[in-house]
């Protein structure tokens, strides 16, 4: 199936306190990733953290900037671009242009039509 869901992104004040929290509450391993982040694996992964069981999906940490920011769902697809043309002609608002982040791709933030935020992630070209 095209654009599913395959991330999801939660802010946090503090990394290592959201690590412990995250693996007392859930049992998840989550992975320190110095200031920038961390990641959390709710099911088993292969070496780049994807997901190996049908409908797993994993995700991870933000630092927040406000108590405005939130969790986020990020949608897997081929083309941000022609995605947030198809958002905009369905009266969707891009919140963030399409950006790169590094070696794994680029991303873009979006709002539908209950100005729910959600993310974009597209894999790099080969």
């Amino acid at each position: 199936m095209k654009n599913k869901a395959c991330f999801f992104e939660i802010p946090a004040s503090d990394f290592h306190k959201t690590k412990i929290f995250y693996e007392k509450v859930f049992d998840w391993k989550v992975e320190l990733c110095g200031d920038e982040g961390a990641m959390a694996l709710t099911t088993a992964a292969d070496k780049d953290h994807t997901p190996v069981e049908v409908g797993g999906i994993n995700g991870g940490f933000y630092k927040q900037k406000s108590k405005d920011d939130h969790p986020s769902v990020v949608v897997e697809t081929d083309s941000i671009d022609n995605t947030l043309k198809a958002i905009e002609k369905a009266g969707g608002k891009v919140m963030t242009p399409k950006h790169a982040i590094g070696e794994w791709g680029f991303m873009a933030d979006f709002a539908d039509l209950d100005d729910n935020v959600m993310s974009l992630w597209e894999k790099p070209k080969k």
